[in-house]
């Protein structure tokens, strides 16, 4: 009984102090971010970003017979309105992809192209072809992204999906920034990652999203997509938590660790 006395103080305490802390930092943040903002107000030092892009074509789902869960692709692709059929738009996207996502042939970007990844953007195009440029990726590393399983998708069909499981070498130097990362000889091996291009009618891509992981258990970026994946890798990871592998927060621990063992151990 004793023991079982001193596990549950022990889960009490670490969970408490857990919340705490927690919303302690809260209450410092919210008074940083409306200081920030009556400062930002008061210079004009602020910066609008760009409206995420809405989905432009969708289409309503058809199942397979007696099954509401599984979509029925193929009919449900010829109810597109879209006029590029599946195997066109799925080479268009492998083209923008060839060409550096378009920083080699920017006419394969529509005007109104945005870069939207899991932190970084929306960016326009201009800003994404000036800064994705300069990092100089395809003479720094070697290897492979590994693109496969291109596939529109049936309920937005002028959006392809794709996904990569990179293999790269760090073998020039990689330039972030004003940071220049001289070759490490590191091997970076990445997560899988879901990407996607949505185009207009005329082909273009509008919209690029990627750099989500979908299984944080592989590879050596710790979970990390993206450029933000490479530098964890290379041992330059970038210095506030978006940029830097996943760690449970100190409220997660307490609500999912400590608080429900304490009946568990009582019980038991």
């Amino acid at each position: 009984m004793l023991g079982k006395v001193i596990i549950i103080l022990g889960h009490a305490y670490c969970g408490v102090v857990g919340v705490i802390v927690t919303y302690f930092i809260r209450f410092m943040e919210y008074v940083a971010r409306n200081l920030i903002a009556f400062v930002e107000m008061l210079t004009g030092a602020t910066f609008i970003m760009p409206e995420l892009p809405k989905a432009r074509v969708k289409v309503d789902p058809i199942y397979q017979e007696k099954d509401n869960e599984m979509v029925d692709e193929p009919a449900t692709l010829r109810d597109s309105p879209f006029p590029i059929k599946e195997s066109d738009l799925i080479n268009k996207c492998k083209d923008v992809i060839k060409a550096q996502f378009g920083c080699d042939k920017q006419d394969l970007l529509a005007d109104d192209f945005l870069f939207v990844f899991p932190v970084v953007g929306p960016l326009s195009k201009k800003d994404f072809v000036e800064i994705f440029s300069s990092f100089k990726m395809s003479s720094s590393l070697t290897g492979s992204p590994n693109y496969f399983n291109f596939s529109v998708d049936p309920m937005e069909p002028n959006r392809v999906w794709f996904f990569s499981r990179s293999v790269l070498k760090h073998t020039g130097d990689l330039i972030f920034g004003h940071q220049v990362i001289k070759p490490t000889g590191k091997t970076i091996v990445s997560p899988p990652q879901v990407l996607s291009m949505s185009f207009n009618e005329e082909g273009q891509c509008y919209k690029f999203t990627g750099g989500y992981s979908v299984d944080r258990t592989v590879g050596n970026t710790g979970g990390l997509g993206g450029l933000f994946g490479i530098l964890q890798a290379v041992g330059s990871p970038l210095p506030f938590p978006e940029g830097q592998p996943w760690t449970p927060s100190l409220a997660w621990q307490s609500y999912a660790k400590h608080f429900p063992n304490i009946p568990k151990v009582w019980k038991s």
